[in-house]
């Protein structure tokens, strides 16, 4: 498998504000890393992402939203293969709609809520029983916690600082389902239409799901250990040393912007911390491709069909 020319890792917020992408492009064997920007607000998938036209061999693209649905969901909702799913879903679907309330959630409209107006201890179990779902039944098997890093949120809950549901639904509407069906373009998505290295033969981009906790372990980095948060920026400066030898380690080239806002801690701004997940979801990507021609995966026919997988997590990470 020859490697991707570009690879790049978007920190997708539900608003354009917290929609931050850092990119490395090959260059004689080594992949030159670029300081982070805004995600592209026009244009097809590999402009938004800032991949520039004419750019030399696939490119890998990763994106902190939730990629496949779980396998129990997939089942009340007749999903045979979450890629073929998703390649039909218009981005006018119901599913789409968040529900204001729980009487309005189904297997077809399963993201809720948008606001809750009166808080109810118990609301969350009738969203999940409105779905016909267990609590376990609504994580994937890559939602699940491992290591040091906890569960994920439940992605078709919207509601909270933690919850994904909003991300899902604009990563999906805007983002993933437009670049399906641009006639123009080849996209595929890992691992539901194949391993990687045939995806990357075949396709203009490969789109793939990249977790920044999960990165933070396969780096090695402080944070997401306990009392460090990547809000701070002390926190973030403080990986900035261990940022800058895994580039070293992955004979990654830094730009100078790029270094500068590491040993910065990615700045004081709100977007600082978009800005620190971008980067270090991109070099546990750029060390995901480097380390293995196939990233690893489970031997679990779900997963290809419906689930999807953590780019770069291991299999064999025991469930925490």
């Amino acid at each position: 498998m020859g490697l991707p020319g570009w690879i790049a890792h978007a920190d997708w917020g539900a608003s354009p504000s917290k929609r931050v992408v850092a990119t490395a492009e090959l260059r004689g064997g080594q992949y030159v890393a670029h300081a982070p920007q805004m995600v592209g607000g026009t244009g097809g998938l590999l402009e938004r992402m800032r991949v520039p036209p004419g750019s030399g061999g696939p490119a890998l693209l990763g994106f902190d939203f939730p990629i496949g649905v779980p396998r129990a969901y997939a089942k009340l909702a007749g999903i045979e293969d979450f890629a073929g799913w998703i390649n039909a879903l218009r981005p006018s679907a119901e599913f789409f709609a968040v529900s204001d309330n729980v009487a309005d959630v189904s297997v077809a409209r399963p993201f809720f809520p948008r606001r809750i107006a009166h808080k109810s201890p118990g609301v969350k179990r009738e969203f999940r029983a409105a779905l016909g779902l267990s609590a376990s039944d609504a994580l994937r098997r890559c939602d699940l916690g491992h290591c040091r890093r906890g569960a994920a949120s439940e992605m078709f809950w919207t509601l909270g600082p933690q919850a994904v549901g909003k991300a899902t639904i604009t990563g999906w509407r805007d983002l993933v389902a437009p670049a399906l069906a641009d006639p123009a373009r080849r996209y595929s998505i890992w691992p539901f239409d194949g391993d990687l290295g045939e995806l990357l033969d075949r396709s203009d981009a490969v789109i793939v799901e990249a977790y920044p906790a999960d990165a933070y372990l396969q780096l090695g980095l402080r944070m997401g250990s306990p009392r460090t948060a990547k809000t701070r920026q002390e926190d973030r400066r403080a990986d900035g040393p261990l940022l800058l030898e895994r580039c070293r380690e992955l004979r990654v080239r830094p730009d100078r912007e790029l270094i500068a806002q590491v040993r910065d801690g990615f700045g004081s701004d709100r977007a600082g911390e978009d800005r620190f997940d971008a980067t270090v979801g991109l070099l546990a990507m750029i060390g995901t491709v480097c380390r293995s021609a196939e990233p690893d995966l489970p031997d679990d026919p779900s997963v290809r069909r419906y689930e999807g997988w953590v780019f770069g997590r291991h299999a064999s990470c025991p469930v925490a």
